[in-house]
């Protein structure tokens, strides 16, 4: 059957990672759809799967195996509508119901146990006993979980794999990767599986257990994947592992300043260290590096002759970049021809690196008409987004100019707004007229860096079009903070004021 209402058949375009949904469900949920609702309409799906596919589900038999996370949230959803038109419905919970995980799925639980539609059954151990049944759910493991099944998922899994009739998993199949496709030993062999908003990228190499794929639209808003969000920071900001040491979250090399001038780089190398760089370094001619490092004794000062970085410092500025996951090039460096010259000469050796540009160094970029990387970003105001090209400051002219540099920009204004040079977008609306101060712009471009460098060092990919998304973001969130607990903001306090938008973010997407 090619045609279901309500469900689309996918044809293996638009998969996404897992990140982005995460990202996405709680972009959404700040915009204000709750999750709860999103797990209703995801559950719902899965049940017109079921009818559609037995032609009707009046008096069918039909087991609902839910573990104890969203995933099963959405498979005790389904057993609760096909219940109410009139299956014959037994759900098999993998766990107590105490130890279920996740605030909507016992919230969907319970409706489910006052209602009394269906028979609930924990599952208590023993050998598998295959269910004789029209139809199975598999809802045991959702996208949120890798590696071999454990118990008593995988005996379970098992009584799904020996079961008779339909089977339809939910979102993914239990012990399937998500993102790679890879299938653990006993994961379930599905018929059909229903996935949620967008299909996963792991189905597209995990055909024998998916089966038939079926994407459901689950109500979750276009601009939670438009606009940043606090799921941009939660879920694309990879957290540091258990046993990590130093340097494993990211490492940071501010080249800027000059004779007279610290306070730019010293406050993008502290942004960066307070939203968890694990090392900060500064580069800069005509002591700006110590006087940078006396003001906060956190940042490890590289001090550089003279009094003007120029292009007798290229290769020992490179040398340090090659310790860095990221580099932020530009604050307080000077307009001179000597520093453009230097700024060429850098830039050409950090070829692929994460580097963000800002500041002085985009007047050299605009004057030279440098050629850059994807994973160079720009960091313009709107008077200097219309000197690097002509334009009003309006999506398609930042969208303009990442392809004219062939980088990532974000243009910094009333909204902010950051383009890919491949012509993706995203928009962000958190900030204030109070960030519109000396030293805010600074302040981004090392939250820019230090997100960079933490996907680069932990996740491989720094994908700068999200990273520097969240860091617009968190950086307009904090500024929000601030200028609401002190009415007036300095660079300082939009600082002082980024770690509660950072837990800000975490307790929303702990929410969610």
């Amino acid at each position: 059957m090619d045609s279901c209402p309500g469900l689309r058949r996918w044809d293996g375009s638009g998969a996404v990672r897992v990140e982005d949904i995460r990202a996405w469900e709680v972009n959404g949920v700040w915009l204000g759809v709750p999750l709860l609702l999103l797990m209703e309409n995801a559950g719902r799906a899965v049940a017109d799967l079921v009818e559609c596919k037995l032609g009707g589900v009046e008096g069918r038999r039909v087991v609902v195996y839910a573990g104890r996370g969203g995933n099963g949230g959405d498979a005790l959803v389904a057993a609760r509508h096909l219940a109410a038109r009139g299956a014959r419905v037994e759900v098999v919970l993998a766990y107590d119901p105490r130890l279920v995980e996740h605030g909507d799925a016992r919230v969907n639980l319970e409706a489910l146990l006052r209602s009394g539609y269906a028979r609930v059954r924990v599952y208590r151990g023993g050998r598998p006993e295959p269910p004789s049944a029209d139809a199975v759910v598999d809802g045991l493991l959702g996208v949120g979980v890798r590696g071999r099944l454990r118990e008593p998922v995988a005996t379970l899994a098992a009584e799904v794999n020996a079961a008779g009739g339909l089977k339809v998993a939910v979102d993914v199949p239990t012990g399937v990767d998500p993102d790679t496709g890879e299938a653990v030993e006993g994961a379930v062999v599905a018929d059909a599986t229903v996935t949620m908003h967008r299909a996963k990228r792991g189905l597209a190499r995990a055909s024998r257990h998916a089966g038939e794929v079926w994407v459901a639209e689950i109500g979750l808003p276009p601009a939670a994947e438009e606009l940043a969000g606090p799921g941009d920071v939660a879920a694309r900001i990879p957290a540091k592992p258990r046993d990590a040491h130093k340097g494993v979250g990211g490492r940071v090399l501010v080249v800027g300043g000059s004779r007279g001038y610290y306070g730019a780089p010293a406050l993008a190398a502290t942004a960066a260290l307070t939203v968890g760089a694990d090392l900060a370094f500064v580069a800069g001619p005509g002591g700006s590096a110590q006087a940078a490092a006396s003001w906060n004794p956190n940042l490890i000062p590289r001090p550089l002759e003279g009094g003007e970085l120029g292009p007798g410092h290229v290769d020992e500025v490179a040398a340090l970049a090659g310790r860095a996951h990221a580099v932020v090039v530009g604050p307080g460096l000077g307009a001179s021809g000597r520093v453009f010259e230097a700024v060429a000469g850098l830039l050409e050796r950090l070829r692929g690196k994460p580097v963000v540009i800002d500041a002085d160094a985009l007047k050299a970029v605009a004057e030279l008409g440098l050629k850059l990387w994807p994973e160079a970003v720009l960091t313009p105001h709107r008077g200097e987004a219309r000197m690097l090209l002509d334009g009003d400051g309006s999506v398609e002219h930042v969208r303009a100019i990442a392809g004219e540099y062939n980088a990532t920009v974000l243009r910094k204004g009333p909204e902010d707004v950051v383009c890919a040079p491949n012509g993706g977008c995203r928009v962000n609306r958190t900030g204030t007229p109070a960030m519109s101060v000396g030293g805010t712009g600074d302040v981004l471009a090392g939250v820019t860096a230090a997100f960079l460098a933490r996907r680069a060092s932990l996740a491989g990919d720094p994908d700068p079009l999200n990273a520097a998304a969240a860091a617009a973001w968190l950086t307009g969130r904090a500024g929000e903070i601030a200028a609401g607990s002190h009415g007036l903001l300095t660079a300082t306090r939009l600082i002082e004021s980024l770690p509660q938008a950072y837990i800000e973010a975490l307790r929303l997407a702990g929410s969610a």
